[in-house]
């Protein structure tokens, strides 16, 4: 080959490349182009009582609020809530007085309370149990809130710390911790974040979805799916990122001087004996908990073996008013038992 084909082919060449570059790039700037006017278009005009942050918190209650909500499993049953002037299922609170303790519970709907009115949700029950027990001076605050994962707990912590100033903050694992949120429409740069390319990764998705029936590409797009054990795959990056807010919650508590505990709520949707399915995901928060070196409590244990049906609402699959009262009694026994919260006329 001449030296003249030579520098023709090498030309081409490098046109064909320039040209996939451009092309490439003109497809990512449309393709998020896109994928942000679908988002605006398709993010209601109205949330009811959701107020619409940038991401990763993604959304928080509207303070001062009062609302309905329908049951997960039987949507025609429904039950109201209320809110405090900073947007928790909680009553308001002064500033804090001295010699009160507070503690602050980070959970989602669990925690919240869905499908069982406020004064059953166990936060309330706990710190109603410690002024029946003669501890009026330790305060329970819900920091709960419905749908809620580990990255918007964490953005929610930092916000509370300043409010309430607690005295320990107890992190309640729920099995879709790392699982994208899904009470209002994700904002992109937090669905496609771990994605070099969104274009690619769209198409990844709908190959795997379309084309294979299964998952063969790997996408790194956040998406929503049923089969949470998937997520906690030693790979995933929906593990690695809960774990990254646990890591952050607990370095706010010490920033703050304050411990952090982590208590992990199994699901009671299902069999509590060896049926359960969910035992990887205990095993693998109570496992990072150790690596971070702070305490992690199961309450898988004490539940083994009871009927959990007993202790779910029939017509949503939340804990009832009788889990919420066991889950306060475990809370409660806790606090008791952590240094530095008990004031000094209860020692």
């Amino acid at each position: 080959m001449t030296r003249f084909l030579r520098r023709a082919v090498m030309l081409r060449l490098l046109v064909l490349v320039l040209t996939t570059i451009v092309a490439s790039a003109c497809a990512e700037v449309a393709f998020r182009w896109h994928v942000w006017r679908r988002f605006e278009l398709k993010f209601p005009p109205w949330t009811d009582n959701l107020v619409r942050l940038p991401a990763p918190q993604v959304f928080e209650l509207k303070p001062n609020a009062t609302g309905v909500f329908p049951g997960g499993v039987d949507p025609t049953r429904t039950f109201p809530y209320r809110t405090n002037a900073h947007g928790l299922r909680d009553r308001d609170r002064s500033g804090k007085k001295l010699g009160t303790k507070r503690v602050l519970v980070i959970g989602d709907s669990y925690t919240w309370g869905y499908a069982v009115a406020e004064e059953e949700a166990y936060p309330q029950v706990a710190e109603r149990l410690l002024k029946e027990r003669g501890h009026p001076d330790i305060e329970v605050i819900n920091g709960g809130v419905p749908d809620y994962n580990s990255r918007q707990e964490r953005q929610l912590l930092e916000r509370l710390l300043p409010v309430y100033e607690p005295d320990a903050v107890v992190l309640s694992y729920v099995m879709n911790d790392a699982e994208p949120s899904t009470a209002l429409p994700t904002p992109p740069d937090e669905t496609y974040r771990h994605a070099n390319s969104w274009f690619l990764a769209e198409l990844a998705e709908v190959a795997n979805r379309h084309l294979f029936k299964r998952r063969v590409f790997e996408t790194n797009k956040d998406t929503v799916s049923g089969a949470y054990l998937e997520g906690f795959a030693s790979s995933s990056s929906k593990w690695k990122d809960s774990k990254q807010a646990m890591r952050e919650m607990r370095d706010l508590c010490a920033a703050a001087r304050i411990p952090f505990v982590v208590v992990i709520l199994p699901d009671f949707t299902q069999d509590f004996g060896d049926r359960y399915g969910f035992q990887p995901i205990h095993d693998a928060v109570a496992s990072w908990g150790r690596e971070l070196n702070v305490p992690v409590h199961d309450l898988l244990i004490p539940l083994r073996g009871e009927d959990h049906q007993s202790l779910s609402v029939p017509w949503d699959g939340h804990p009832n008013a009788e889990a919420h009262r066991r889950l306060a009694e475990f809370l409660v026994g806790r606090i008791l038992e952590a240094p530095g919260l008990s004031t000094d006329r209860h020692r």
